[in-house]
C-alpha cells in the first residue's frame, strides 16, 4: 500500500491562500470607506481563522507499506520552516496504533509504537487532519490490521 494526500494538500493550500488574500483585500477596502468596525471583526475572524489552521496542524503525510517495512513521511505545510520527517520500521515489529481526535474529529492524530529489545518504542504523532475522513478511516482500518493479534487500542479523547 502507498498512501500520500499530495493532491488534497495543494488544493487546500490553494483554497486558503486565495481566501486570505481576498480576506486582506477586503479589509483594505473597509479602511478606504472607513468601516473602522467591521474592519476589527475581520481581522479578528481572520486571526481566529489563522489560529485554527495552526492548531488543526495539517500535514502532508505519505504511508508506504511494504511486505516487510513501514515508511513514513510528513511534514507541516503552513509552517515557515518546512521541515521533512521520516521514520520506517519492520513491519513486524508494529504492536500499537494511537488514534486521538479533537476538536470533534477535526484534528486527528496518529502514533505509531514498535517492538524493540528493551521494550516498546513510540514515534512522535504525525497529523491526519488534511486527510478526509473517509479516507482517514480506512487508513487507521488498515493500519491496525496489520497489528498482530488485534491489540491495537483506538484512543479518542475529544476536546
Amino acid at each position: 500500500m502507498d498512501y500520500n494526500n499530495r493532491d488534497r494538500v495543494r488544493k487546500l493550500r490553494t483554497v486558503l491562500l486565495v481566501v486570505g488574500i481576498v480576506w486582506l483585500l477586503v479589509m483594505t477596502v473597509f479602511v478606504f470607506f472607513e468601516q473602522f468596525l467591521t474592519l476589527a471583526i475581520s481581522a479578528g475572524l481572520l486571526l481566529f481563522a489563522a489560529l485554527l489552521v495552526a492548531l488543526l496542524n495539517f500535514q502532508y503525510v505519505r504511508i508506504t507499506i511494504d511486505k516487510d517495512k513501514v515508511i513514513v513521511r510528513y511534514y507541516s505545510i503552513f509552517s515557515v520552516e518546512r521541515l521533512f520527517q521520516m521514520f520506517e520500521f519492520p513491519a513486524d515489529q508494529l504492536r500499537n496504533i494511537e488514534v486521538h481526535n479533537y476538536f470533534w474529529g477535526l484534528k486527528c492524530d496518529i502514533r505509531y509504537s514498535i517492538r524493540v529489545r528493551k521494550g516498546l518504542a513510540d514515534y512522535p504523532w504525525v497529523s491526519l487532519s488534511a486527510i478526509p475522513f473517509h479516507e482517514r478511516s480506512k487508513l487507521i482500518i488498515e493500519l491496525q490490521n496489520m497489528v498482530p493479534n488485534k491489540q491495537s487500542q483506538l484512543t479518542e479523547f475529544k476536546h
